[in-house]
């Protein structure tokens, strides 16, 4: 057997204990809060592509990660930088940093304690989960792709083979073995490729096989919650928070299955079911379990301002711009949110909050410009209407609305 077919066997248990493990060791709390660090020159976007939309440079990432991971990972940094709020972005520049780097991407797919590097590159994930924690992770295959194609690489030159010489016959080899390598990783592969039912089918058969189960039933959670099926979703997620309850308190806290995450998602589809005060509780367990999950405070703030409840609503949204105080994000709906509970002093501290962390950001300039204009401060709504479209998309659905403000706006100042 050649040197390099061996290396799809010997790397299988360096994956499979990974999988299950949902990817990623929790980082510590500080690092959500990380700034992105030197900015990278812009990728050439299609001559038509519009170089204000986060989605462009989202769909040029996507596109480029196995083949081009360096530009993948500039493009995810310019989306994430023009919408913070966007959890792909930061989720893709992750994968992206990790296919770029390949002593990463060996020591991340050892599942050994992370480095600090690796540590940073988690707080990437963690902000894209806290962000939606029904998260399409459409690149995660692509690790697992590349990680076995580098070993399998490296073995045929040691053969004094060339890689390039019989590329086909590799990824016929890889693919051949992926069919075959059992039910988590033939159902992680069918998510990547957007496959759910055969998805779900595998991780119920998965489980069939390991004696731990919480991973695989929230990954069926996420599935289910992705397709709508809310009620097959919070069963999923109810079961599995019911074995991770019984786990000893000192057991490694997984990223992809941390409590509050799986709580969140819970109140997030009861929200759906217009259960609100079910979804309230939901949070609030979420709280329990980690008092500084900012995600859970802007969630009951915003339920609390669905429920009439104004004080409530203050509270929860003024912890959670304290909590969350480098996240542009955060500041932009707490603003806009209290902007909306007739707090415009307080709305608009928080949203120039966000304009300093993020100039790239759109939204908080309109926001801010709204409550300019309804106070009649006309040179400074004008001022903030300017910058909203300097930054807005082509497609933003205020910019119709900042157009015509700022044109009536000028009309009446002449």
């Amino acid at each position: 057997m050649p040197r390099w077919s061996r290396a799809l066997v010997r790397v299988l248990p360096l994956v499979l204990p990974l999988a299950l493990l949902a990817l990623a060791p929790l980082a510590p709390r500080s690092l959500a809060a990380q700034q992105f660090g030197p900015a990278p020159k812009r990728p050439r976007l299609a001559a038509t592509a519009d170089t204000n939309d986060a989605h462009a440079y989202l769909d040029f990432g996507n596109a480029m990660a196995v083949n081009a991971p360096d530009d993948a990972a500039s493009a995810f940094y310019w989306a994430a930088r023009i919408d913070p709020g966007l959890a792909d972005a930061h989720y893709g520049r992750r994968i992206a940093l990790l296919l770029r780097n390949e002593g990463l991407l060996k020591a991340f797919m050892s599942n050994r304690k992370p480095t600090k590097e690796e540590q940073a590159l988690d707080s990437l994930q963690l902000r894209a989960v806290m962000l939606n924690p029904f998260l399409y992770r459409r690149l995660d295959p692509s690790l697992v792709r590349t990680y076995y194609r580098q070993a399998i690489e490296h073995d045929m030159r040691l053969d004094g083979g060339s890689p390039d010489a019989v590329r086909g016959e590799l990824e016929f080899h890889l693919d051949s073995w992926l069919r075959q390598a059992g039910p988590y990783m033939r159902g992680w592969m069918a998510y990547g490729r957007g496959n759910f039912p055969y998805a779900l089918s595998e991780y119920a058969t998965a489980m069939k096989q390991e004696k731990e189960k919480a991973g695989l039933r929230i990954e069926r959670g996420r599935i289910f919650g992705m397709r709508g099926e809310a009620d097959s979703a919070l069963a999923e997620f109810q079961l599995a928070l019911v074995e991770l309850r019984k786990r000893d308190a000192k057991d490694v806290v997984v990223l992809y299955n941390s409590k509050a995450v799986v709580e969140q998602a819970i109140g997030i589809l009861l929200e759906q079911k217009d259960d609100l005060a079910g979804a309230r509780e939901a949070y609030g367990r979420a709280l329990q379990e980690d008092l500084s999950y900012w995600p859970a405070h802007v969630r009951l703030g915003l339920a609390a301002i669905s429920a009439g409840d104004t004080a409530a609503a203050v509270s929860e949204l003024t912890l959670a711009s304290q909590i969350a105080a480098n996240e542009p994000y955060v500041h932009a709906v707490v603003g806009a949110s209290l902007a909306a509970l007739a707090r415009q002093a307080e709305g608009l501290e928080e949203l120039k909050k966000a304009i300093a962390l993020e100039p790239y950001y759109a939204l908080p300039y309109v926001a801010a410009a709204r409550i300019y204009d309804a106070s009649s401060f006309t040179d400074e709504a004008m001022a903030a209407y300017r910058d909203f479209l300097a930054r807005a998309s082509r497609t933003d659905p205020q910019r119709p609305l900042a157009e015509q403000r700022l044109a009536a706006l000028k009309a009446a100042g002449q």
